[in-house]
């Protein structure tokens, strides 16, 4: 069985017309299906529309609160819901195409992945029409957050993806932002599922798009994305900024040396303090990185702790 997962928020102007789509590609996949479309407090008319499309197929299922709470929150509660062995999710604009839903099911039915990611970042995948300020923000992000992470992923900070049930039932999740995606692929590394990617194209159009506002916040989804990519890639970020100071310090100290053998070091004074300030940060931070390796450890063990309690629960 197949569970797509799709949360919404004031689509009234396309939700209708990809509904249909995306019932039209799950009537050409073999086997059963249930799509979930997940109301995350929309203020226009998009939630009658669902529920008018609900009362003529009986395998789509609104699940529908107020106020507006993120798609964290909005895919966690879809999960919760989701009968499905394979649970797909997608954004309701369908700015990846219906088709993707096919794509994504194949590849994870054809690989021993246990999460296949849609990503634009592949080769044979792209943008169409998205913002230029918006690619290289998403461009920018998924390179730098993706260096973080293990299985050389570059596509992090996307919804549509594909994951075996096993995945959802193993994760304890608390985001109620858009960081749920590194949250995801964080717990499920530490607990050794295995993740692949396939290319795909990012679309937006003009009929969908436009008018639109979006919620994004830079400011916002950095912080949060750079406090996860911190604590899952402490020895690589923090590591190599050490490793960047300690190597300007030396460097300096090399030189104030030399201006010591030819010259009085009494006349560049500003020089020895910079140095000894380069390689004090460099040795604290690299030994900050360390402690915080242990801590990433030691949190890898929680989440497989946690996992096993929330397995035992499920079964009472």
């Amino acid at each position: 069985m197949i569970s797509v997962i799709t949360p919404m928020y004031n689509e009234q102007a396309c939700i209708a017309y990809n509904i249909q789509q995306i019932v039209h590609t799950l009537e050409d996949i073999s086997g059963t299906w249930e799509l979930l479309i997940v109301d995350d407090g929309s203020t226009d008319n998009s939630l009658k529309i669902c529920r008018e499309a609900a009362k003529k197929e009986k395998r789509i299922k609104i699940i529908s609160y107020k106020p507006n709470r993120g798609r964290g929150y909005a895919l966690r509660q879809g999960f919760a819901y989701a009968k499905g062995d394979v649970i797909i999710t997608t954004e309701s604009d369908l700015s990846w195409g219906a088709d993707i839903i096919k794509k994504l099911f194949s590849s994870l039915k054809k690989t021993d992945a246990d999460i296949v990611i849609a990503s634009p970042h592949k080769k044979g995948g792209g943008f169409v029409h998205v913002p230029v300020f918006r690619v290289f923000l998403t461009t920018v992000f998924n390179k730098f957050f993706g260096k973080a992470f293990s299985g050389n992923l570059t596509m992090l900070s996307g919804m549509t993806r594909a994951y075996k049930r096993k995945v959802i039932e193993a994760l304890d999740l608390n985001s109620d932002g858009k960081e749920i995606h590194l949250e995801i692929i964080s717990k499920a590394h530490a607990l050794g599922f295995k993740t692949a990617e396939i290319p795909a194209i990012l679309k937006w159009t003009g009929g969908k798009n436009k008018g639109r506002k979006s919620n994004f916040n830079v400011i916002k989804l950095t912080m949060s994305h750079l406090m996860l990519s911190l604590s899952e890639g402490p020895l690589f970020l923090l590591g190599s900024l050490g490793a960047l100071f300690l190597l300007i310090g030396i460097i300096s100290a090399f030189y104030a040396f030399h201006l010591w053998l030819t010259v009085s070091l009494a006349d560049h004074l500003p020089l020895v303090i910079f140095t000894l300030i380069m390689i004090s940060m460099g040795i604290q931070t690299l030994v900050f990185s360390f402690l915080a390796y242990q801590n990433k450890e030691l949190r890898n063990e929680i989440f497989r702790i946690q996992s096993k309690l929330l397995q035992i629960t499920k079964k009472k």
